[in-house]
């Protein structure tokens, strides 16, 4: 629950910074607050606002220079078109993010398969049951959709790998939140996961990493389409516009 509280929150804080970009309130080039003046503002910790401020410059929004503070990125088009230009750079990201999942986590749920204890084999069967539960009744997947691939990147058993994973934690969840989002279908991500589920407990390596290779892809594959359409209603004339 700890856990869950604390990703929520900083959450909150990239919503806050991200707001104040659409708005004008902050624009490009212009100096933040202090990490602890926005912790102030937003009814956080400092350490939940450092999160936070890592996720937005790993988006390319922040950028923090060492003993002269953070500052929204200097990109003209945040000036002109805020909240399409926020759009562009997190879709950007998204993409990056999957193209280095696509390296790393199928050779991850193989391992996985190779090394995955009974017990860790039980928990990753759990987080499917719950992905699956929240998807059926809409409520927040995002939580036990990040669980499932982080329970995979335990039970593979490498420390290097391990450290390397989570050192992108912020910025894999915060992928993972948009694509949820954009995703309409969440029960192709449910469908895989209980699938790859099933590879593990078989200890059938070549599966899981065919799986999740097939995974990534569908979840690019939503991404692109949705970031294709975007793109062609964003060139409509507002007076063309029909209802769908």
């Amino acid at each position: 629950m700890a856990r869950r509280k604390a990703i929520l929150l900083y959450e909150t804080v990239i919503e806050y910074v991200k707001e104040r970009i659409t708005n004008g309130t902050y624009v490009p080039g212009q100096r933040l607050p202090s990490v602890s003046e926005l912790a102030a503002e937003v009814g956080v910790g400092v350490s939940t606002i450092r999160e936070g401020i890592r996720v937005l410059g790993n988006l390319g929004l922040v950028r923090v220079h060492q003993g002269q503070g953070m500052f929204v990125t200097e990109d003209a088009r945040l000036a002109d078109a805020p909240a399409r230009t926020l759009d562009l750079i997190e879709d950007s990201s998204l993409l990056s993010v999957l193209e280095v999942r696509r390296i790393f986590e199928p050779e991850v749920a193989a391992l996985a398969a190779q090394r995955a204890s009974e017990e860790q084999i039980q928990m990753l069967t759990k987080a499917a049951v719950e992905q699956e539960r929240q998807v059926q009744r809409a409520g927040d997947a995002i939580l036990p959709e990040f669980r499932f691939h982080r329970l995979l990147l335990d039970a593979a058993n490498n420390a290097v790998l391990t450290h390397m994973m989570r050192s992108v934690d912020e910025l894999l969840l915060d992928s993972r939140r948009r694509s949820l989002r954009i995703i309409v279908k969440q029960e192709h991500s449910v469908r895989y996961h209980f699938l790859i589920a099933h590879a593990v407990e078989r200890h059938d390596p070549e599966q899981a990493r065919v799986l999740m290779m097939q995974h990534i892809l569908d979840v690019t594959s939503s991404v692109k389409r949705y970031l294709t359409v975007a793109g062609c209603d964003e060139a409509k004339p507002a007076s063309g516009a029909e209802s769908s």
